[in-house]
């Protein structure tokens, strides 16, 4: 008897019935709903969380740098096209999603530290840094430290380094009104 039991056991299972029995079927049924679901819910997170990024994973967004060619010693005088001022260059950059110190900090952090491209003229001398940097009001205030002052490493000067400084930040920030400037504690007033 046993033995009849052992071969109608085998032969169930060879032929797949013993895999959907009633117990199975629920069980496949359970899975398969389980896995519809979680496709279901993986598919609504991608969506949601890649149309809130859409520049990349790491970055949030990208913002436009504007800078001057450096005129070196060995271009010519009368060249029009390469004369302080009078041509205006981008950098684009990769900003992170959420800076710790805060987007415009962080955008004015990278404008102190000067252009990535070497033919380009950083606003201010190597080691400016911004003292303290806040909005209120839509007005910007940032303080420079005071090596804004030396114009040395063929930094523009204070007005040409101000001006570019202040039209980089109302062109990447439109809630941004005015900026204040103060260089060591005091108000620096150019016109652009």
């Amino acid at each position: 008897m046993s033995d009849n039991m052992i071969s109608n056991n085998t032969s169930e299972i060879e032929s797949g019935k013993a895999l959907y029995s009633g117990k199975n079927k629920i069980l496949i049924k359970i899975f398969f709903i389980a896995f519809v679901v979680f496709f279901c819910f993986s598919v609504l997170k991608y969506l949601t969380d890649s149309s809130n990024n859409r520049v990349s994973n790491d970055f949030g967004n990208r913002k436009v740098f504007y800078f001057s060619m450096l005129k070196l010693k060995t271009d010519d005088i009368n060249d029009d096209s390469n004369k302080k001022g009078k041509s205006i260059y981008t950098e684009i950059r990769a900003f992170p999603k959420d800076p710790v110190q805060g987007e415009i900090q962080y955008f004015v952090d990278e404008l102190l530290l000067g252009p990535i491209t070497n033919r380009y003229q950083p606003f201010f001398s190597l080691g400016t840094r911004a003292e303290f940097c806040f909005v209120q009001k839509n007005v910007l205030y940032v303080g420079l430290s005071r090596d804004a002052l030396l114009e040395k490493g063929g930094a523009m000067s204070i007005k040409d380094g101000s001006r570019f400084f202040k039209m980089n930040i109302l062109k990447n920030f439109g809630n941004i009104d005015t900026i204040e400037m103060f260089i060591d504690g005091k108000q620096i007033v150019y016109d652009m």
